[in-house]
């Protein structure tokens, strides 16, 4: 290998110091591009002279002052409306009347973690209590303090207090009596950040007029004073808009069943428009609310004289607006916007459904002969031969008006022959259902037949449901069925034989004294299932189950899924013995095979590449056979 020349390695060094140098210029160019443009961009918006919001705590400036408690550093925010902010020196546990002036926002805390924005023109009227007499000082990083006051047992609110030469502090001596309380005026003078603490005595420390900060941090402030404020415009982040299910504070959370309402209802959104520091704006730029699919809205707690899906307010920043159909009984999903001075607040998604226009029957269980009521032991439900549930034109659940008033048989589908009545025993009341199968109440009614004492099916049944506005809405042909209790049973596999990892299906028939299939009931004591080389799934039955609409149970095994595996022919045992005394225990024949091998990939990949080999043989062959001719 032929090595450079020293001389052109130097040389091919610098270029690339050269071209690095250019390249990190470059860099630095545009990002000072970038900034230049963001500045410019800000600058253009008005936004660099705003100070953002604290986050920490809701705004409670323009509140009602914190009564003056032992060792807590209060900011007045009861605003002044004489143009002068006032300090008054309470006792402690009382109502504190000092006035502030130009506060903004005030967090909710009198630790040593509080904030505060206020004017460059403001005064902050600062106080302080406690049980026993001590000595207080207050300092500022900056600004002026000035009418300091003082009161105790033995004289009420008067002049008290000494304020420092720089006038960036204040001092009030060791007071006779208890109940000592104390007030300050702090003015900033001008926009910045500045930090205010108050200093309280203890049995080791103290302030004093020289050293102020000799005594224990009792607060700290920190205050942002500005000369423009976000106050009064709008923020989402602070802002607050919901569903609710009545016209009251908005809570920034639709409340549960607050969006899908029945038919009839109003449906309710409730709102506030605040400013960064959490205050409600005041009201004066419009608001307005526009609702698709033709819905109704107006401002206000009830939807009153509206017909329009358009509504338009200047009169309250922290109110309602209230929604309802457009036209009586006819279900309307809809989505309210609400915009403020242009912007939008939110929008809101609201189902009120209509009246019912359609019905679905499910038959459910088989009642027994002679029988009037039907209870499901597994849910315990009264009722529930056969399900209903009712819908309106859009396909939304209804629930029932007045119970199961409303309902009624269409009894020129009952021959009498085996079921004499039906009747609905239990309404649904939901439209959302807790139950895991979402097969029973209470997004189901339940109806229950009336069966006469002669077994049957009865294939042309009906009943029907009246609206409160007087439609009646007729359900579809179903059937239903009549027959005894179990009296005896029989089993049976849904196949004669299986591979190792099939999942085996067992049926237990139960039949009743005439051989019908069997009224749907509890099969009594749990049964007992013992086959081999099958795993029951869930384990072995424990309880009673109820069988299904045709007396029937099953179980489900997987087979050869644990233990040592042995292929062939086996007989299992079914009982259930409280029908023993008239049945046999069932013996059930299955078989069982090996699993066929599934070929892999890489099984077929080997056979391709062992096929190919041999056919390059057999050539290679013909070839030399080829060339001895």
């Amino acid at each position: 290998m032929e090595l450079e020349d020293p001389k052109d390695l130097r040389a091919s060094f610098r270029k690339f110091l050269i071209l690095t140098n250019e390249r990190k210029i470059m860099s630095i160019m545009k990002l000072r591009k970038r900034v230049s443009l963001v500045a410019v961009s800000a600058l253009t918006a008005g936004v660099i002279s705003v100070v953002s919001a604290p986050v920490a705590s809701a705004n409670i400036a323009g509140g009602t002052n914190a009564v003056t408690t032992a060792d807590t550093f209060n900011v007045a925010v009861s605003p002044s409306t004489t143009g002068s902010a006032s300090a008054v020196a309470s006792g402690s546990g009382v109502a504190n009347t000092s006035k502030s002036l130009g506060l903004i926002y005030k967090d909710a805390s009198s630790t040593t973690a509080q904030s505060v924005t206020m004017f460059t023109t403001g005064t902050l009227a600062l106080y302080s209590g406690s049980a026993v007499a001590s000595a207080y000082a207050v300092t500022a990083t900056g600004g002026t303090f000035s009418s300091p006051r003082i009161t105790d047992a033995v004289t009420a609110d008067s002049s008290g207090g000494t304020v420092s030469t720089d006038q960036k502090s204040v001092f009030w001596a060791k007071a006779a009596g208890t109940g000592t309380g104390i007030a300050v005026l702090w003015t900033p003078g001008a926009a910045g950040t500045y930090t205010v603490r108050l200093y309280g005595e203890t049995s080791t420390l103290a302030p004093t007029a020289l050293i102020p900060s000799g005594g224990d941090l009792v607060g700290q402030i920190l205050v942002t004073v500005q000369a423009t404020s976000a106050a009064g415009t709008y923020s989402a982040v602070y802002s607050l808009c919901n569903t609710a299910t009545s016209a009251t504070a908005a809570t920034g959370t639709d409340a549960s069943g607050s969006t899908n309402l029945a038919n009839g209802s109003t449906g309710f959104i409730n709102f506030t428009i605040k400013d960064s520091y959490t205050s409600e704006i005041s009201a004066g730029d419009p608001l307005v609310a526009t609702a698709t699919n033709g819905a109704i809205v107006n401002f206000g707690s009830t939807i009153g004289t509206a017909t329009g899906s358009t509504a338009v307010s200047v009169a309250d920043n922290s109110a309602t607006i209230s929604v309802a159909q457009s036209t009586a009984n006819a279900p309307v999903t809809t989505t309210v916007t609400l915009t403020f001075a242009g912007t939008t607040v939110c929008s809101k998604t609201i189902t009120i459904r209509g009246e019912a226009s359609r019905m679905t029957v499910t038959p459910a269980a088989t009642q027994t002969i002679s029988g009037t009521s039907f209870t499901d032991t597994t849910y315990g439900v009264a009722g529930g031969n056969f399900r209903v549930q009712l819908f309106d034109t859009a396909g939304n659940l209804v629930i029932p008006s007045d119970g199961t008033a409303r309902f009624a048989q269409v009894a020129s589908t009952l021959d009498g022959k085996s079921v004499t009545a039906l009747a609905i025993s239990t309404a649904a009341s939901a439209i959302a259902s807790t139950d895991a199968t979402g097969l029973w109440p209470s997004v189901n009614s339940l109806g229950t037949v009336t069966c006469s004492s002669t077994a049957g099916e009865d294939t042309d049944l009906k009943i029907q449901y009246q609206n409160p506005s007087g439609s009646v809405v007729t359900s579809p042909s179903f059937s239903a069925r009549c027959a005894g209790l179990p009296y005896t049973y029989k089993a049976s596999f849904d196949k004669a034989s299986y591979k190792q990892g099939d999942v085996a299906t067992l049926t237990v028939q139960f039949l009743d004294i005439k051989g019908n299939n069997a009224s749907t009931t509890s099969t009594g004591t749990a049964g007992t299932v013992t086959f081999a080389q099958m795993s029951r799934v869930g384990g072995d039955p424990t309880a009673a189950k109820v069988t299904d609409i045709n007396g029937r149970i099953s179980h489900t095994f997987t087979v050869g899924s644990s233990g040592t595996f042995t292929p062939g022919t086996y007989i299992g045992l079914v009982s259930y013995p409280d029908y023993n005394t008239f049945g046999a225990i069932q013996q059930v024949s299955y078989s069982i095979t090996e699993a066929v091998a599934s070929v892999t990939n890489a099984d077929v990949l080997k056979s391709i590449v062992a096929l190919i080999a041999s056919i390059n043989k057999q050539i290679q062959a013909l070839q030399k056979l080829i060339l001895k001719r």
